[in-house]
């Protein structure tokens, strides 16, 4: 008998997918995966597709919904303001959770996801490394918002809530163009189709600066320990692959992947000039017969403009996890970066 219900809503974005792969492989998970549209890829897990802003409908699922224990809160709206932004996502806890209470008794925990945004990282630079101690930032920050809103409601109930904050989310994944291994997988195949080398597009400091990122899989691995953990109730915990590296150590060696010459960086625009790109892809995917997938399902220029061009460093120390448990921190991203490339290759996305 499975002793846990999970729903994870947004299941069909980056860590949604892998969180959904990863508990249904899992003896001990009931699965629920949600989203607005039906799952881009197959699962043995139920879906419902819930409208997070539509309470009647959330109460419609109350069947399906009742033995649900945990729920991994994935779900984003984009507002191109900031204080617009911050209460659309807001708004959708607060809409989605006190329903939920209703309708799940048995509810436990609910985890969400914060990020570097919480150090104040979209403003450019903030403090290395980034402790979850650390005081906030400049607001509007939905973040703040959701966690002070499960801070309050979670006052004198029996569920609880914890937060974790990756770094730039490494894995496999479509239709959900802000990827960097999409981007940068797109941007060395259109690099070797034209016979031009694949040049770091960022500013040389981006290009030696330290940085990290969260792995897909470590990441749902750190959401289930976390949902499982007494210690982590109502709780932060940073969560990356564990190391640190520079662009300019591992770019040549992915040029070596995708066998493509890689010369000095030069700093351009992405989104001035990959978007033009279009017809290039559509004839690469003609060529190589791959999966009819358009540029903007796969690549948010913008999003590699802006990681590309973080010219201080930017990381997170990851030693509170590991302190209350979780172990599994000890990855190589060049490894992530070219396995998640290699998944892409596998699934016909590049050739």
């Amino acid at each position: 008998m499975k002793n846990n219900t999970a729903l994870i809503v947004g299941a069909n974005g980056i860590i949604g997918r892998h969180l959904t792969e990863h508990l249904t492989k899992s003896d001990d998970w009931n699965v629920i995966a949600s989203a607005r549209q039906s799952l881009n890829y197959e699962s043995t897990a139920d879906f419902i597709a819930l409208d997070l802003e539509n309470s009647e409908q959330i109460y419609s699922f109350s069947e399906q919904l009742k033995n649900v224990t945990h729920i991994f809160f994935n779900a984003y709206t984009e507002r191109k303001d900031p204080y617009q932004q911050a209460e659309a996502n807001v708004n959708l806890l607060k809409i989605f959770i006190p329903a939920l209470e209703e309708i799940a008794p048995n509810l436990k925990r609910v985890l969400f996801i914060q990020g570097g945004k919480a150090y104040g990282a979209h403003l450019g630079i903030y403090k290395t490394p980034a402790y979850e101690t650390d005081p906030r930032s400049m607001t509007p920050n939905f973040y703040y918002d959701q966690e002070d809103f499960l801070r309050q409601q979670s006052q004198g109930k029996n569920w609880s809530w914890t937060a974790l904050r990756p770094d730039i989310v490494i894995g496999f994944t479509v239709n959900t163009p802000m990827n960097l291994a999409n981007l940068i997988a797109v941007y060395a195949t259109i690099c070797k189709e034209e016979g031009i080398p694949m040049r770091f597009p960022g500013s040389y400091k981006a290009y030696n600066a330290l940085v990290n990122v969260t792995g897909a899989d470590v990441l749902a691995k750190s959401l289930e320990w976390a949902s499982l953990e007494t210690k982590a109730e109502d709780g932060i915990f940073n969560i990356t692959n564990g190391d640190v590296f520079r662009w300019s150590q591992i770019w040549p060696k992915i040029g070596d992947y995708f066998g493509v010459e890689v010369a000095e960086p030069q700093t351009f625009s992405l989104t001035e000039y990959m978007p033009g790109k279009s017809k290039i892809w559509n004839e690469i995917v003609e060529k190589y017969n791959l999966d009819p997938h358009s540029l903007d399902s796969l690549v948010q220029w913008g999003f590699g403009d802006f990681i590309f061009n973080v010219e201080v460093d930017a990381f997170l120390d990851v030693n509170k996890a590991r302190r209350f448990g979780f172990h599994e921190m000890n990855g190589d991203t060049l490894s992530n970066l070219l396995s998640t490339f290699q998944n892409l290759k596998d699934k016909n996305i590049i050739p």
